[in-house]
């Protein structure tokens, strides 16, 4: 996809123009998913633990829901892509979602839990990429920034992970499986104001292989590049997401310090979503990917090396880069490269095989290596964040010969 995508269909740029307050429909969402990703990736793992998991089989759960988001996300994008029903989809994935996670309050031992989490996972997972589809859709149809829109996500992070920590300073463990069901009651109320936006079915995706979405994407050399240099990028995040809560709580940082810990890399977040035009008008999508795997190389270096409050905290501000600034880069690729009737397998490969397969085969590596390393498992990570930096140079100067760096 050397070249530009035509424009959306005539229909479903009259639809989002048919709707009232879009930014803070789309607000309101983003703030439901990451304010409860707020509790769920820095608590979920202490919950585990409370169940008296071990390492191991922590790092085991942890691939298993993300294995599981990978087979299921690029199937639930394939059904939106081919109805043009994203809405709808979402609607029952996050419903299934808020019953998995009541009966996970009452799941005990290892096999029970990974039991209740991996079906969880399978009506959680269409629901970030489904609804993400249809918030980027609105955006590039309303001429909206999707870096100031989504970074209101990540402040109601910083204050639901702010806020756990201070709560589980005294709270039982237990109480988080609680706040991960009235967060997801809280999204699948997102979810039902979200603009119901109908794009044309794929509907030579019913008729062969070759012709479906997926198919399309993958064999296209810039996408299989942007999937590869998420991958390691992403995935390079395993340790801090199954294992940073643990080491720093082991290493004597308290409940609540460790909710710093994680909103101060936000607040990086939030300031490059802030001002993220211009950046992405100079930049372009690959060098920002590839800027986002540099900060990489240098954060896992840091964690694997100190457990250091306050040089934690400076590392931490990597998060910016590392998560903000590649992720904003995948996003662009997303708007200015992937066609309207092929945006939610697009935006669903991204999460599924860019971000969920890699992080899938870390998970329980990172495991392994926490058991017998305990921080040295930050190390490695570094050395993933370099591969995704020669992946994402490698993108950027595609896209530079292409004639794109800063229109669009």
């Amino acid at each position: 996809m050397a070249e530009r995508m035509p424009d959306m269909p005539k229909a479903l740029v009259e639809a989002a123009c048919a709707v009232r307050f879009p930014s803070a429909r789309i607000i309101f969402y983003y703030v439901a998913m990451f304010g409860t990703v707020g509790v769920m990736g820095p608590f979920l793992p202490v919950w585990l633990k409370d169940r008296a998991l071990e390492p191991e089989e922590i790092g085991v759960i942890m691939a298993a829901l993300a294995w599981t988001r990978v087979v299921v996300n690029p199937l639930a994008a394939h059904v939106a892509d081919t109805t043009g029903r994203r809405k709808r989809l979402a609607l029952l994935a996050a419903s299934g979602a808020c019953v998995g996670f009541a009966v996970l309050t009452q799941a005990y031992g290892f096999f029970g839990v990974l039991a209740v989490l991996a079906l969880t996972a399978a009506c959680q997972g269409p629901v970030l990429p489904v609804g993400e589809n249809l918030c980027l859709l609105t955006i590039r149809a309303r001429g909206l920034e999707y870096g100031r829109l989504r970074s209101w996500g990540s402040v109601a992070f910083i204050a639901v992970v702010t806020a756990a920590g201070y709560w589980l300073e005294t709270a039982p463990a237990q109480h988080i499986a609680y706040m991960l069901v009235a967060g997801w009651l809280l999204i699948l109320a997102a979810v039902w104001t979200l603009p119901d936006l109908r794009s044309p079915p794929h509907s030579a995706a019913k008729r062969r292989f070759r012709a479906a979405p997926a198919w399309t994407l993958l064999r296209d050399r810039n996408f299989q590049l942007l999937l590869a240099a998420t991958a390691a990028n992403m995935s390079a995040h395993a340790a801090l997401n199954s294992f940073s809560s643990i080491h720093w709580l082991e290493a004597g940082i308290g409940a609540s310090a460790i909710g710093y810990l994680w909103s101060i890399g936000v607040i990086a977040e939030i300031a490059l979503f802030w001002m993220s035009a211009p950046i992405v008008r100079k930049l372009g999508p690959g060098w920002l990917m590839a800027l986002g795997a540099a900060g990489g190389v240098i954060r896992w270096i840091g964690l694997g090396l100190t457990t250091d409050f306050w040089a934690l905290m400076a590392f931490q501000t990597l998060h910016g880069l590392t998560f903000g600034a590649a992720h904003l880069g995948a996003m662009t690729y997303l708007q200015r490269y992937v066609p309207a009737e092929t945006s939610a397998t697009g935006q669903a490969l991204y999460s599924a095989l860019g971000m969920g397969a890699a992080m899938a085969l870390m998970q329980p590596i990172t495991g392994w290596l926490y058991a017998a390393h305990g921080g040295g498992a930050f190390l490695a990570m570094a050395g993933l964040a370099a591969v995704g930096l020669c992946f994402a140079i490698l993108l950027a100067r595609r896209l530079d010969r292409s004639g794109d760096k800063s229109n669009g």
